[in-house]
Protein backbone atom coordinates (compact mmCIF):
# COMPACT_ATOMS: atom_id res chain seq x y z
CA UNK A 1 0.00 0.00 0.00
CA UNK A 2 1.19 3.37 -1.00
CA UNK A 3 2.39 6.12 1.71
CA UNK A 4 -0.21 9.32 2.49
CA UNK A 5 1.17 12.20 1.79
CA UNK A 6 2.09 14.63 4.43
CA UNK A 7 2.93 18.19 4.04
CA UNK A 8 5.28 20.21 6.28
CA UNK A 9 3.27 23.25 6.30
CA UNK A 10 2.82 25.49 8.95
CA UNK A 11 0.50 22.64 11.00
CA UNK A 12 3.73 20.20 10.55
CA UNK A 13 2.98 16.46 9.81
CA UNK A 14 0.65 13.91 10.68
CA UNK A 15 2.34 11.52 13.17
CA UNK A 16 1.59 8.60 10.70
CA UNK A 17 3.96 10.13 8.20
CA UNK A 18 6.71 7.08 7.69
CA UNK A 19 9.97 9.49 7.31
CA UNK A 20 8.99 10.51 10.32
CA UNK A 21 12.47 10.56 13.08
CA UNK A 22 16.25 9.73 12.69
CA UNK A 23 17.90 7.67 9.73
CA UNK A 24 21.63 6.74 9.70
CA UNK A 25 22.86 6.00 6.23
CA UNK A 26 23.56 2.44 4.70
CA UNK A 27 24.78 2.58 1.69
CA UNK A 28 25.01 5.00 -1.54
CA UNK A 29 25.14 4.31 -5.03
CA UNK A 30 25.61 6.45 -8.66
CA UNK A 31 23.52 5.69 -11.37
CA UNK A 32 24.17 6.58 -14.48
CA UNK A 33 24.28 4.84 -18.07
CA UNK A 34 26.99 2.52 -17.30
CA UNK A 35 25.14 0.63 -14.35
CA UNK A 36 24.84 1.39 -10.69
CA UNK A 37 27.82 1.79 -8.62
CA UNK A 38 29.41 2.84 -5.74
CA UNK A 39 29.99 6.15 -5.87
CA UNK A 40 34.03 6.86 -5.79
CA UNK A 41 35.73 10.23 -4.16
CA UNK A 42 36.02 8.70 -1.59
CA UNK A 43 32.19 8.38 -1.13
CA UNK A 44 31.82 4.79 -0.78
CA UNK A 45 32.22 4.29 3.27
CA UNK A 46 30.38 7.86 3.74
CA UNK A 47 28.48 8.18 7.28
CA UNK A 48 25.74 10.30 7.77
CA UNK A 49 22.19 11.00 9.29
CA UNK A 50 18.82 12.59 7.97
CA UNK A 51 16.14 13.13 10.41
CA UNK A 52 12.61 14.57 9.61
CA UNK A 53 10.72 16.11 12.58
CA UNK A 54 6.49 16.16 13.45
CA UNK A 55 6.74 20.09 12.85
CA UNK A 56 7.68 19.73 9.42
CA UNK A 57 11.42 19.92 9.63
CA UNK A 58 14.51 17.98 8.14
CA UNK A 59 17.79 17.94 8.28
CA UNK A 60 20.37 16.00 6.39
CA UNK A 61 24.50 15.83 6.77
CA UNK A 62 26.37 13.26 5.59
CA UNK A 63 30.59 13.04 5.71
CA UNK A 64 33.43 10.91 4.01
CA UNK A 65 34.95 8.64 6.55
CA UNK A 66 38.99 8.94 7.10
CA UNK A 67 39.13 12.63 6.57
CA UNK A 68 43.11 14.33 6.69
CA UNK A 69 43.30 16.12 9.37
CA UNK A 70 42.97 20.34 8.12
CA UNK A 71 44.58 22.23 11.17
CA UNK A 72 41.59 23.67 12.62
CA UNK A 73 41.88 26.77 13.14
CA UNK A 74 45.12 27.79 11.21
CA UNK A 75 43.73 25.97 8.58
CA UNK A 76 44.50 27.43 4.55
CA UNK A 77 42.15 27.12 1.60
CA UNK A 78 42.67 23.83 0.36
CA UNK A 79 42.19 22.66 3.89
CA UNK A 80 38.60 24.47 3.56
CA UNK A 81 38.33 23.15 0.22
CA UNK A 82 38.87 19.66 1.21
CA UNK A 83 36.43 20.07 3.86
CA UNK A 84 33.87 21.33 1.85
CA UNK A 85 33.97 18.78 -0.94
CA UNK A 86 34.06 15.89 2.33
CA UNK A 87 30.27 16.54 3.39
CA UNK A 88 27.10 17.45 2.44
CA UNK A 89 24.60 19.29 4.89
CA UNK A 90 21.09 21.05 4.28
CA UNK A 91 18.07 22.08 6.31
CA UNK A 92 14.53 23.09 5.63
CA UNK A 93 10.91 22.15 5.75
CA UNK A 94 9.70 19.32 3.71
CA UNK A 95 6.53 17.78 2.19
CA UNK A 96 6.19 14.03 1.21
CA UNK A 97 4.41 13.11 -1.44
CA UNK A 98 3.95 9.48 -1.16
CA UNK A 99 6.45 8.11 -4.05
CA UNK A 100 8.57 11.53 -2.98
CA UNK A 101 9.68 14.07 -0.70
CA UNK A 102 10.62 17.74 -1.56
CA UNK A 103 13.43 19.52 0.76
CA UNK A 104 12.59 23.00 0.83
CA UNK A 105 16.21 24.28 1.53
CA UNK A 106 16.64 27.61 3.99
CA UNK A 107 20.51 26.40 5.03
CA UNK A 108 22.99 24.42 2.85
CA UNK A 109 26.63 24.09 2.61
CA UNK A 110 26.13 24.49 -1.05
CA UNK A 111 24.52 28.46 -1.25
CA UNK A 112 23.13 27.98 -4.81
CA UNK A 113 20.43 25.31 -3.09
CA UNK A 114 19.42 27.97 -0.58
CA UNK A 115 15.45 29.10 -0.99
CA UNK A 116 15.10 25.92 -3.65
CA UNK A 117 13.92 22.56 -3.24
CA UNK A 118 15.36 19.32 -3.24
CA UNK A 119 13.54 16.62 -4.73
CA UNK A 120 13.74 12.65 -3.58
CA UNK A 121 11.94 9.61 -4.98
CA UNK A 122 10.79 7.36 -2.03
CA UNK A 123 10.99 3.98 -1.55
CA UNK A 124 10.24 2.42 2.02
CA UNK A 125 10.82 -1.35 2.80
CA UNK A 126 9.21 -2.12 6.02
CA UNK A 127 9.56 0.78 8.28
CA UNK A 128 13.00 0.34 9.25
CA UNK A 129 14.43 0.98 5.09
CA UNK A 130 14.26 3.92 2.97
CA UNK A 131 16.06 5.29 -0.39
CA UNK A 132 15.93 8.26 -1.41
CA UNK A 133 17.12 8.77 -5.18
CA UNK A 134 18.33 12.17 -6.43
CA UNK A 135 17.14 13.52 -10.27
CA UNK A 136 18.90 12.19 -13.05
CA UNK A 137 21.31 15.05 -13.82
CA UNK A 138 24.84 16.87 -14.30
CA UNK A 139 27.07 16.16 -11.69
CA UNK A 140 29.81 18.52 -10.80
CA UNK A 141 32.40 16.47 -12.63
CA UNK A 142 30.61 17.18 -15.93
CA UNK A 143 29.07 13.63 -16.17
CA UNK A 144 25.25 12.30 -15.80
CA UNK A 145 24.05 10.39 -12.71
CA UNK A 146 21.72 10.16 -10.23
CA UNK A 147 22.38 8.75 -6.73
CA UNK A 148 20.80 6.56 -4.23
CA UNK A 149 21.11 6.71 -0.72
CA UNK A 150 19.80 4.14 1.76
CA UNK A 151 19.05 4.95 5.53
CA UNK A 152 17.92 2.66 7.99
CA UNK A 153 15.49 3.91 10.80
CA UNK A 154 18.00 4.60 14.53
CA UNK A 155 15.43 3.15 17.07
CA UNK A 156 15.75 4.82 20.42
CA UNK A 157 19.19 6.61 21.37
CA UNK A 158 22.01 7.46 19.89
CA UNK A 159 23.81 4.99 17.54
CA UNK A 160 26.94 3.92 16.16
CA UNK A 161 28.00 3.86 12.59
CA UNK A 162 28.13 0.67 11.57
Amino acid sequence: MPARPTTGGAAGVPGDCPLLGTWRLHAMYRNAEEGRRPPGAGWENAVGYLTYTADGHMFALLSRRGKAPIGYPDMDDAGRAAAHKAMVAYTGRFDFRGDHVVHHVDIAWIPDWEGGDQRREVALDGGDRLTLTTPYGRRPDGSMASFSLEWRRVEGGAARPP
